[in-house]
């Protein structure tokens, strides 16, 4: 902008000057001497006035003032220093016009650094704003130049001068052309690396990939400089075992295990540097096979250890990542619990070559979320990211991000509420509805609430706790629909329970205010239980307790239950499941070391190349917390939601929530140990020892028995 923008536009205007009669001799000559100071002086003064503008987060009016005083100062002092190098004649000055150029010049720079700055901090300045930018600011320059030149008078010409050397006016014009273009081909330079970071970005869209979502006191998102949300690539693409399963949904087991990773950060610490050395390891057998020409287990499109794989990767990016938000892995944050999907998009040239299918392959983004306290927040500021409400950066990150805006709008101000809340209950008594119904992929959804209440559709009671004549009134209504258990309640039956009319009050306000928020055919199916469940709470300052009581309607809806609250959502049981067992305080990361050293070991020991010596001392810690076990070879025959191990002995040890095989129950040699009738049989079971209390909900939604499973045989399935 000074040596090219202010400075050759100088010359050039000044060439458009002529003296007197056009001779030659008349004519303005430059000193070498002057002329140099002039092109370093816009080039300083701007580069400190640009600096003190840029410098900050977010360009301040004071700043954007100083910055525009400095650029129109620069544009003064270089013409008229460029004025001194006349050699020829003696200059003077009419005081308006000097006054007048420096209003322009400062006036228009101000105007064009506070829109440009302005628009930049949101980061909405397209090139048109910047075109727009780029005019005002040659009007600036141009402007102020002109209006210096008309107060401008030559006296006391010098005909000794000679013009011997000078350059005339082609060539002047010539040299700054010359400057331009070269200028030009700098910042061209430039944005064929920004289109790097576009292509980039376009291969990033069909990866699976990790990204931080962090959010201040304010609600403010933290991005990069360039409006991006840091994240690193896990895998290209995530391979499933079947083709149901080539997509990581937030039910798949390999999400749910990242799900639990990224509540212990602090046990897959001591591990990164064991998976690392096992990626690098499978890398090197890769290469190997490749240079004999023998396919690999990684280029298979069907590989049998993906999961193991994801597991090691996703683990490794995660430790990556925290490196780049100069984090440790234990404050990296929590996995949001939905994967979101992104498109690259296509161009025509794309589809008339014939990639298309390559350009539309979609890709998957996992999120980590948290709430940054003031002090980390400020920190992260100063290492250069930025903070900015997330509405002024949904469209850039839309667009970089190939999501739709609506969307990922919708998705960030979800990771905003989920980044501050544990999603668990209030202390106290609630009543809930547990409303389940089936999908497609033979999976359950559960409905649940959004925000930072209750998970579940809920009503509290003004109670603490529950006494022995509240159990007595409730148990009445076991099995009843809500307006069953509302009609009773009302009766002369229920208000002969005279000791406890405040809970029997408190129970119909409940009832009503639940079935208000749920649909009529949900309240017509959902039947009253009358055990308490004890579930999981979040403390408070008026409260020290761990567990609340949880009275519940159960139901199991069809395929096409739908529910118009917006504030409610259909959820994947297997993930509430998880998350709910992961906010009970007893179970605690236990079970999951024990899972990550079983696992490590395995992987360990299908490692022709690895050894106990080779495993860090960190990694032995681990291990030692699972007893090692000979891996049996129809372990890798089980299909993926087949989540068991056989052991030795021929037990079966039910790892995670499962749904046992049909087709390998069904074999002669496991159905005469479970029994004729085994196959047909969906299993429901923790990861861990301990139950929580959803799985007691969905045992009622099925009580007294298990549901037992269609055979594949009919065809007709009965909606029973």
């Amino acid at each position: 902008m000074g040596g090219v923008g202010i400075w050759c536009m100088h010359y050039i205007g000044n060439r458009a000057i002529v003296l007197g009669d056009g001779a030659m001799q008349t004519q303005i000559i430059y000193s070498m001497k002057f002329t140099g100071v002039s092109f370093v002086l816009p080039v300083i003064v701007l580069l400190i006035a640009f600096y003190c503008i840029g410098a900050s987060e977010k360009a301040s009016y004071f700043r954007i003032l100083a910055g525009g005083i400095l650029t129109g100062g620069a544009v003064c002092g270089m013409h008229y220093i460029g004025q001194l190098g006349i050699s020829n004649y003696t200059c003077t000055y009419r005081v308006a016009n000097v006054v007048g150029a420096a209003i322009i010049a400062v006036f228009a720079s101000t105007v064009a650094l506070t829109v440009f700055f302005r628009w930049r901090a949101t980061w909405t300045d397209s090139w048109w704003r910047r075109g727009i930018c780029g005019c005002v600011l040659a009007l600036a320059v141009s402007g102020m130049h002109w209006t210096a030149a008309v107060g401008t008078y030559y006296y006391n010409h010098d005909e000794t001068m000679q013009h011997n050397g000078q350059l005339s006016r082609s060539q002047v014009v010539i040299i700054c052309a010359v400057l331009a273009c070269a200028a030009c081909g700098v910042l061209t330079a430039c944005a064929v690396a920004a289109g790097g970071n576009r292509r980039r970005l376009n291969i990033q869209a069909r990866q699976l990939v990790l990204t931080c979502a962090y959010f201040d006191q304010s609600g403010r998102i933290m991005v990069t400089p360039h409006a991006l949300l840091p994240s690193r690539k896990i895998v290209d693409r995530y391979i499933g075992k079947t083709f149901n399963d080539d997509d990581l949904t937030r039910s798949h087991p390999a999400f749910l295990w990242a799900f639990r990773a990224s509540r212990h950060w602090n046990l897959v610490k001591d591990v990164v540097p064991f998976m690392r050395s096992r990626i690098e390891t499978d890398k090197e057998a890769t290469e190997h096979y490749l240079a004999k020409g023998e396919p690999s287990d990684q280029e298979t499109e069907l590989q049998s250890d993906f999961d193991e794989l994801f597991k090691r990767h996703f683990c490794v990016t995660a430790q990556d990542l925290a490196d780049e938000v100069r984090q440790p892995l234990p404050s990296l944050g929590k996995l949001y619990d939905d994967v979101l999907i992104t498109t690259a998009p296509t161009s025509r040239f794309s589809r008339a070559m014939g990639y298309s299918r390559l350009s539309n392959s979609k890709g998957q983004m996992l999120f980590t979320v948290r709430h940054l306290e003031k002090q980390e927040a400020n920190r992260l500021a100063a290492a250069g990211f930025r903070f900015t409400p997330i509405e002024n950066v949904t469209s850039a990150l839309s667009n970089r991000m190939h999501i739709p805006l609506p969307v990922l709008g919708g998705h960030l101000k979800g990771m905003r509420d989920y980044a501050t809340s544990g999603r668990n209950y209030e202390a106290g008594v609630h009543l809930v509805s547990f409303v389940m119904r089936p999908t497609i992929s033979d999976h359950f959804e559960v409905l649940t609430a959004k925000g930072t209440g209750n998970p579940l559709p809920s009503s509290t009671l003004p109670i603490k706790r529950m006494q022995i004549q509240h159990l007595d009134l409730i148990s009445h209504m076991e099995g009843w629909t809500i307006s069953t258990c509302l009609t009773w309640l009302k009766s002369e039956a229920a208000q002969a329970h005279r000791d406890i009319d405040d809970f029997r009050e408190h129970m119909i306000h409940a009832m009503t205010e639940l079935a208000s928020a749920l649909p009529p055919d949900i309240n017509m199916a959902s039947k009253f239980s009358a055990r308490p469940l004890i579930a999981p709470c979040r403390t408070s300052p008026d409260s020290d307790a761990s567990n609340c009581i949880l009275l519940s309607f159960c139901a199991v809806g069809n395929l096409d239950t739908q529910v118009s609250n917006p504030d409610f959502t259909f959820m994947p049981l297997r993930l509430f499941r998880t998350q709910q067992q992961l906010n009970d305080t007893n179970i605690g990361g236990e079970g999951f070391a024990k899972e990550l050293g079983r696992e490590l070991y395995y992987s360990n020991a299908r490692s022709s190349s690895a050894t106990e010596s080779d495993v860090p001392p960190s990694v032995r810690s681990v291990l030692k917390l699972w007893p090692r076990k000979h891996t049996d070879s129809t372990r890798r025959d089980l299909s993926q939601e087949t989540l068991t191990e056989l052991s030795q002995l021929g037990d079966i040890m039910v790892r995670k929530e499962v749904k046992v095989d049909v087709a390998k129950l069904s074999e002669p040699a496991l159905e005469s140990s479970l029994g004729r009738h085994a196959s047909h049989a969906t299993v429901v079971a923790g990861d861990m020892a301990t139950s929580t209390y959803v799985d007691e909900l969905y045992n009622l939604c099925y009580s007294p028995g298990v549901r037992l499973r269609p055979d594949t045989a009919i065809s007709h399935v009965s909606n029973g």
